[in-house]
């Protein structure tokens, strides 16, 4: 078999620099985003790594690594808080790949901001806003799960009211512009403070949620998962192994509601972004409450308890993320589950040593073709070695499970053409390049063949008899080119 390396060059360049002349079989580069094929398929629920933590900035996300992908465990959870004052796009898209890299998946709660003591209510109008803006991050994984503001069942949370009904609406509003935008959007409530009283400034959680379906009837069944606060109440002081509206198994009492008062059909995965027990062993916190409770080693006990035979083993629980990782001064230094200097409270290593699964979420992986170097045309028997150079444009990082096949497509057995193949080494991230080497190889049978590689566009190739040089149909460059074969041939 003969090769023609240096005249195909030379013809694919002139027909590159000169694309009027159609020279049939050369393609110039593609803006044509394809979809590829999703790397993994999401597996039962019990299956997936529900460790989680809730972080405060984008810096903590190495320490949340630490702890949720620790012990075996693999694509674990941050609950994150993302203002409307805080909106900058380079900041959190730095963020989502932070945690691509680092293999968490981000629930990402929207907030207004701070007006005096509380937070200012959202506007309708503020939809747009919010789904352009985290509609335009790449994020790690397929599903984008976004939580709809914070315990509006709280005066200090709505604008200095309670309001279920105006939630109700912006819930609504929201999630409709939300799937407008995409379908990978995935809707979450605001979660709920479970042991809230009828009060001046808050709500119980049932009249609550009575009050927002009375304004939009079914409003429960446009959700894609529950958010629960399952907070181990009265006075964070439940034990772990108790049961009620107000412990931790609280998401229980609030399916149950859904199910019995709303006729939710909707088997809603239960995200918990809210939970765990303040510490004593802050000052300031003794300071500043007389109440009395448990020891950082007590803490760290019932947490276990609370992961291992109760979060763990059912099945409706996606996701856990204790509040918080990293706030070791002011309000919520009891919660922190780290201290000043970064070292770890009893609770943190306790968790990092349970056991956890190691999988791998649904992640698009798309190719955008920025060029490929093609023949016009090829002579029967010949070889070619061709370029194409290929943009990773999905969420996915090649090469990181290991290498890429693209295996070639054809309709015809005329021609044999090598698969691409993306090496493990480099790895190619988002945004990034890689330029693949193949080899397409000619037989006896001429014809117009059409082939391509999957998840690629497809090319269409002519394949000529031996010499059949001055015969009509020949275009002037393909006759330069069979004059030049016949040349290299003497």
């Amino acid at each position: 078999m003969k090769k023609y390396p240096i005249l195909f060059v030379i013809l694919s360049f002139l027909a590159l620099v000169f694309p009027s002349l159609s020279l049939r079989g050369v393609y110039p580069r593609s803006n044509l985003i394809l979809n590829g094929i999703a790397s993994a398929v999401e597996p039962l629920r019990n299956d997936i790594n529900k460790f989680g933590i809730h972080i405060l900035e984008p810096s903590d996300l190495a320490k949340a690594q630490e702890l949720v992908n620790s012990k075996g465990g693999d694509w674990g959870w941050v609950t994150v808080v993302i203002r409307d004052d805080d909106l900058d796009h380079d900041k959190w898209q730095d963020f989502m790949n932070q945690c691509r890299e680092k293999h968490l998946i981000p629930l990402v709660r929207i907030a207004t901001h701070l007006e005096g003591e509380s937070w200012i209510k959202p506007k309708p109008e503020d939809t747009e806003k919010w789904a352009n803006f985290l509609n335009n991050l790449n994020w790690p994984v397929s599903d984008q799960y976004v939580v709809i503001f914070n315990e509006p069942n709280h005066a200090k949370e709505w604008g200095g009211e309670i309001n279920p009904r105006e939630y109700s609406r912006i819930l609504s509003d929201f999630s409709l512009k939300f799937k407008m935008k995409s379908a990978k959007f995935k809707i979450l409530n605001a979660g709920l403070d479970l042991a809230a009283p009828n009060s001046k400034t808050t709500m119980e959680t049932s009249r609550f949620m009575s009050e927002m379906n009375f304004e939009i009837p079914g409003i429960f069944e446009k959700l894609d998962g529950w958010v629960s606060h399952s907070y181990p109440n009265h006075g964070f002081l439940g034990k772990p192994w108790e049961a009620g509206k107000t412990s931790v198994k609280g998401y229980e009492w609030e399916l149950s509601v859904l199910k019995n008062n709303f006729k939710v059909k909707k088997e809603l995965p239960v995200f918990i972004t809210e939970t765990g027990w303040p510490k004593l062993g802050s000052e300031k916190w003794e300071m500043r409450s007389g109440n009395k409770y448990y020891n950082k080693e007590t803490v760290a006990e019932y947490i276990k308890y609370a992961f291992e035979n109760v979060w763990l083993k059912d099945e409706r629980v996606k996701a856990i993320t204790p509040f918080v990782l990293n706030y070791p001064q002011g309000l919520f230094a009891e919660f922190s589950w780290l201290d000043e200097q970064g070292n770890s409270y009893p609770q943190c290593e306790t968790v990092k040593n349970i056991a956890k699964v190691s999988w791998w979420p649904k992640q698009e992986t798309t190719y955008e073709v920025k060029s490929v170097i093609l023949p016009p045309f090829l002579p029967a028997n010949t070889e070619f070695k061709g370029k194409i150079v290929l943009k990773n444009t999905g969420q996915s990082i090649w090469g990181e499970r290991g290498p890429v096949e693209l295996k070639a497509e054809t309709d015809n057995e005329s021609l044999n053409i090598s698969s691409l193949v993306i090496p493990s080494v480099p790895q190619i991230k988002p945004g990034g390049t890689i330029n693949l080497d193949f080899s397409i190889n000619s037989f006896s049978k001429p014809g117009i063949i059409e082939f391509s590689w999957e998840g690629l566009p497809t090319y269409r190739l002519k394949v000529y008899p031996y010499s059949v040089l001055t015969q009509a149909r020949f275009t002037i460059w393909e006759k330069i080119f069979l004059t030049l074969k016949n040349f290299l041939n003497r």
